[in-house]
């Protein structure tokens, strides 16, 4: 079993596999401009943040990630700028990567309207520790290969919001560039950072004074991988409270909360109950997700 598990971490980003090779993050109806580069600034609520998520404690090098991240507009510019700094660890590889994201606004008359045309360039360093693997492993041509190596790529999105309602569409990794460890003799077998495709949408129903719903939506199309659809509602009260619960179909329940504090501080959780594909785990099969965010504008809107 440690044996196909550190093949498993090991293949995974150089052959054709069926896994998404973006960090991950439950919580993304905040974090909009990192899976969508048109979404920067547009909400207009500058912010800072950090979080930190990890999954499947019972599993053998679990899945960890760290997060820093900020959002601001350029309102004299009718424009947008997000960065995000990230680093992913599972087992003995690493992934360390660095986002930067401008968006241009297109803006109507009554400031209700907004689209968002955004591009964002983006690298990534992935590693390899060779003294956490097994020595039975140690043949595996992607051992005979450097530690580490480091790649360009970039993106680009576009996002409509009316205030309630709100659309994206966008890719990641289009360039595709070249990720690969030793020198794999089938052809096919060549790394590199496949297309990521990702569509969201989501409503503000107001049901009260300073109380609305978020239904919400999320579909992520990925070369050479299943599809992703992910559906929620959250709920809002005040700008303060807020909680809610999201669904990735034949994966896991998410249920999440937040509440902010001295109108400028935001603490969210969420933990997400997987259903596969570690289900056989009789325990530590959920993932934590903890952040928190620090408004630099007051009354901030929190989507």
């Amino acid at each position: 079993m440690r044996k196909f598990t550190l093949l498993t971490l090991l293949v995974f980003p150089f052959l054709k596999g069926e896994a998404q090779q973006l960090h991950f993050t439950s919580q993304y109806l905040q974090h909009n401009f990192m899976y969508n580069p048109g979404a920067a600034g547009i909400a207009n609520n500058n912010m800072i943040g950090i979080s930190y998520r990890d999954q499947w404690s019972s599993f053998p090098g679990n899945p960890k990630t760290y997060m820093l991240y900020g959002d601001f507009s350029i309102t004299k510019m009718k424009a947008g700028v997000g960065a995000y700094i990230y680093r992913d660890e599972t087992g003995p590889t690493s992934r360390t990567g660095i986002d930067l994201s401008f968006s241009k606004h297109i803006i109507s008359i009554d400031s209700k309207k907004k689209l968002g045309l955004g591009l964002e360039i983006r690298g990534l360093q992935y590693a390899i520790d060779k003294s956490k693997i097994n020595i039975d492993v140690q043949s595996d041509p992607v051992l005979a290969g450097s530690d580490n190596k480091f790649a360009f790529d970039a993106g680009a999105g576009v996002y409509y919001t009316n205030q309630k309602l709100s659309v994206g569409a966008a890719v990641s990794q289009l360039i595709q560039s070249k990720l690969e460890f030793g020198s794999p003799s089938n052809a096919n077998q060549r790394g590199k950072l496949y297309r990521h495709y990702v569509f969201n949408a989501n409503y503000k129903i107001q049901t009260g004074e300073n109380i609305y719903l978020l239904p919400n939506a999320l579909m992520r199309i990925i070369e050479h991988s299943p599809s992703e659809y992910e559906f929620g509602m959250m709920f809002n009260y005040k700008e303060k409270i807020w909680w809610g619960l999201q669904y990735r179909i034949d994966q896991f329940w998410s249920m999440q909360a937040g509440v902010k504090i001295l109108q400028k501080i935001g603490l969210t959780y969420s933990y997400d109950y997987y259903q596969t594909p570690i289900n056989v785990f009789t325990s530590g099969s959920g993932a934590h997700e903890i952040g928190i965010r620090f408004d630099l504008k007051s009354n901030s809107p929190q989507f």
